[in-house]
């Protein structure tokens, strides 16, 4: 009878399997469970069911049974003893195991102890799982019934040793897991009756230490895992695995891997060795294996120099990132001929040999070095390499030799690659990443992005396109008639979109143009009138302050300062309309070069530091007056010049700190063409925060601005002070503290909400506005003090005075000075010329320009 179920169970196995029934005629299903007929035999499924024991009214011919994700705490003696027919028993709680369910899945089945007085008789078992379960210890006869076990699940349980007697009778065994236990040490012959083993898991434990014979008898082991333990030394022990083809021990505090550590081993084709802090390396640790195909060493930080390769001539994937490599050896490719994978990142290579020899190579990782020289022959015979990455090195050239074949190329982070790249050099090129926005325009990168006009003139361009694809991917003849499939029309256009579509990152925009550094002429009208008013009227209003022998007063002095640092605004200006005009429609050829060159660092700097000196010069112009009330009040006079030069001096210091900050890192003036730094919210974090806090202090300041002259128009409206102030000044600064704050607002709240992405705002707006609105207040400003302030015509009228009565002295001193006169004469004439420069000298140090009390100035 045995030998007939046995062949009707062996014809079965052929057929799929049936539909679940909750109950199968002539076979008896537990209640909680679901069955499934798999030809004479019983699928039993009692997962999930909150069951507390093993069903009792279990079917002979079960052959496979499942009571995972239960409550079980205990299996009672002879649970399974007329289940001859069972394959494959699971107990374990989830079969998709993830560490952050641990609890949970503890709490689910919480098998704490197996039988140990009898013995489960299962003789045709082949998999057993009891993982995920909280068993602490595995009795020696508990399974020693199982003569056919080939398959042990034991992970994830509480385990704190290796169930050595357990696994005496398990001869049979192909794979055992024995992860995610509390297992300190492996002791000696452990493992010594599981000659058939294949496959051992021992990761996840806390295994320190392990004997010098542990994995003796396991003669036919090829995959050993070790990985995420606490292993101090080498395993050594390894050495009696002549056929291990997988080693992993990842991820534990491995120091040093000796000479010859795999000596015994000579079968290798992967070894996993990451994530160990290694400080030395045997020169003979890796050499002679013939097999291996695999070899990762990340993270040895300690590595200095590249391991010793030779007789390891079929390796195809080496890895060694986050090590200390400075280097590469020149014969590397002699060495590794098959090299299909090379990984070496994040070290601190400085030059690249040629890769002559390696014709296999495919991917390279390169990034995160210090390479500033490469060999110009590198990549010459590199005719299968598809990926390339070299991001963030020193490169400041790339040499294209044998590059024609690269699908993925990573530039990004090379800041002295400013060269300009062709389509042509790339023809296979699917993803590709440069320093430089600019770079991308040639790969149509900088079709991405277009105004309003532009996007209405490609709509109607793209129907006539799609016209014309159409009749050359299906050309239509007028003796012909049939149906075009729309579908694969449909394709077609797919595919040939494909086929030309590049990735090319950063993406070009309004702050990295690909033609014009101005999008529009009204921008570029606009910038070369504010540039040249800034620059003629600042110049006339320093000459007629400065100059003029009239009485230089604090506030005069201050309106000065101002017009200093506008006029610095307005060279910035023009440097950056006279860019636009020498880079005109072709300004992704020079946008690298102007981007990272001193010009535009010069001009940030000048920028940053003309714009905060107007803002903080004008803040000091208002406080200056409403202290001098309160000085007056107090004391019965003001502020002198010397305090307000000291103020002065003290914010011209903030500027500079403040305009400095850039240059050593904290936001970058190369950031966007404008030489100021971005404006927008994809920059760096420091970039960012410096935006923010530069948009936040000058708000500051124009609060403190606003309070303190309503608080001097307050005063001077009770009418105590109103005779001793120069109304003319006083409405000048108001006029300037309208326009400026008029003016900067918007440019505040359009930056601020751009930087922090409060409400959507087009990067054409933003430039736009910055371009034009920002230096706009350098040529407003000399244009109030020209046309409206009655002191620049006192000062001009003087100024001119006094020019005159210079050349009419010059006349009278060419006259009179003749060397045939007298002595007499001589001194007449000397008497002459003393009497007049007195007279010029009382005339210019008498104040010309008398103040213009604001009492006087309403009455007119």
């Amino acid at each position: 009878m045995l030998v007939v179920l046995l062949i009707l169970h062996a014809v079965s196995c052929a057929h799929s399997h049936g539909s679940p029934v909750a109950a199968v005629p002539g076979k008896q299903c537990p209640s909680a469970c679901q069955c499934e007929e798999d030809g004479i035999l019983l699928l039993v499924d009692c997962s999930e069911q909150g069951l507390s024991s093993v069903p009792t009214d279990l079917s002979p011919l079960t052959s496979y049974l499942d009571l995972s994700m239960n409550n079980i705490s205990e299996i009672q003696p002879n649970a399974f003893h007329n289940l001859h027919f069972l394959s494959e028993l699971k107990m374990y709680s989830l079969s998709n195991f993830h560490f952050r369910f641990l609890c949970r899945m503890l709490q689910n089945n919480q098998l704490e102890r197996l039988p140990s007085e009898d013995p489960w008789e299962l003789p045709n078992l082949l998999s057993l799982r009891l993982d995920a379960n909280l068993i602490m210890e595995v009795p020696a006869r508990t399974l020693s019934g199982m003569r056919s076990l080939r398959h042990l699940w034991l992970d994830d349980n509480a385990l704190t040793e290796i169930p050595v007697s357990a696994l005496n009778d398990l001869s049979s065994l192909q794979a055992m897991t024995l992860a995610l236990n509390r297992i300190t040490h492996i002791p000696d012959y452990a493992f010594k009756n599981l000659s058939n083993l294949v496959v051992l898991h021992l990761h996840n434990n806390m295994i320190r230490t392990l004997g010098q014979n542990c994995f003796e008898g396991l003669h036919s082991l090829e995959t050993l895992e070790l990985n995420f333990n606490e292993l101090q030394e080498f395993p050594v022990a390894i050495r009696t695995l002549a056929k291990l083809q997988e080693l992993g021990f990842h991820n534990n505090n491995i120091k040093a891997i000796p000479e010859r550590a795999f000596v015994g081993n000579p079968l290798l084709q992967t070894i996993h060795f990451y994530e160990n802090p290694i400080q030395f390396v045997g020169r003979s640790a890796f050499q002679f294996l013939p097999k291996l195909h695999t070899l990762s060493l990340n993270g040895a930080t300690e590595i200095r120099e590249f391991p010793d390769l030779k007789g390891t001539s079929s390796l195809q994937v080496l890895t060694l990132t986050r090590a200390g490599l400075t280097g590469l050896p020149y014969d590397l490719c002699h060495l590794l001929p098959k090299l299909r994978v090379l990984e070496l990142s994040h070290n601190a290579i400085e030059e690249l040999p040629s890769f002559y020899h390696c014709a296999s190579l495919q991917e390279m990782d390169l990034s995160w070095n210090r390479i500033n020289t490469v060999h110009p022959d590198a990549f010459s015979s590199l005719q299968s390499l598809i990926k390339l990455d070299l991001t963030g090195n020193r490169l400041s050239s790339l040499p294209l030799t044998g590059l024609t074949s690269l699908t993925h190329l990573k530039l990004k982070g090379n800041k002295a690659l400013s060269r300009s790249f062709r389509e042509e050099d790339f023809p296979n090129i699917r993803v590709i990443e440069m320093p430089y926005a600019y770079q991308c325009c040639v790969f149509g990168a900088c079709n991405s992005y277009k105004t309003a006009s532009q996007w209405e003139e490609q709509m109607g361009s793209e129907e006539e396109d799609l016209q014309k694809k159409a009749l050359s991917l299906f050309p239509i003849h007028s003796d012909n008639n049939y149906d075009l499939d729309l579908e694969e029309f449909q394709l077609a256009i797919e595919e040939s979109k494909v086929q030309t579509s590049i990735q090319c990152t950063p993406i070009p925009g309004p702050f990295k143009p690909c033609d014009n550094l101005f999008d529009s002429w009204v921008v570029r009208l606009g910038m070369w009138l504010i540039s040249l008013v800034s620059l003629m009227g600042n110049s006339l209003l320093l000459i007629t302050v400065f100059a003029s022998p009239s009485y230089l007063s604090p506030v005069k002095f201050i309106i000065g300062t101002i017009s200093g640092a506008n006029l610095l605004t307005g060279l910035c200006t023009g440097t950056l309309a006279l860019v636009d005009a020498r880079t005109f429609g072709e300004f992704a050829l020079h946008g690298a070069q102007w981007e990272m060159g001193a010009g535009c660092q010069t001009t940030g700097f000048l920028s940053v530091l003309a714009s905060e000196g107007s803002i903080l010069f004008l803040t000091l112009a208002a406080v200056q007056c409403s202290v001098s009330v309160s000085c007056a009040r107090a004391y019965g006079k003001s502020p002198s010049l010397g305090s307000v030069r000291a103020a002065a001096v003290a914010c011209l210091a903030l500027s500079l700190a403040v305009a400095t900050l850039p240059l050593i890192g904290v936001g970058e003036y190369g950031a966007t063409p404008l030489c100021i730094p971005s404006p927008l919210p994809d920059g760096e974090p420091s970039t960012l925060g410096y935006m923010v806090a530069l948009i936040m202090m000058n708000s500051l300041c124009f609060l403190v601005i606003t309070g303190t002259y309503i608080k001097l128009y307050w005063d001077l409206m009770k009418g105590e002070f109103d005779s001793i102030w120069d109304c003319a000044m006083i409405k000048h600064v108001a006029w300037l503290i309208f326009t400026n704050c008029l003016l900067y607002c918007p440019v505040a709240f359009l930056t601020f909400s751009s930087l922090l992405g409060l409400f959507p705002v087009s990067e054409e707006v933003v430039k736009s506005v910055v371009l034009v609105l920002l230096p706009l207040p350098a040529c407003i400003n000399p244009l109030l003090y020209l046309f409206f302030n009655p002191h620049f015509r006192e000062d001009a009228r003087l100024l001119l005075s006094r020019a005159h009565r210079h050349h009419d002295h010059n006349l009278d001193s060419f006259v009179s000075v003749d060397t045939e006169k007298s002595s007499y004469d001589s001194t007449q004439a000397l008497v002459s010329f003393a009497a007049e420069a007195d007279a010029v000298f009382e005339s210019s140090s008498a104040p010309s320009v008398p103040l213009i009390p604001c009492q006087i100035a309403n009455e007119q």
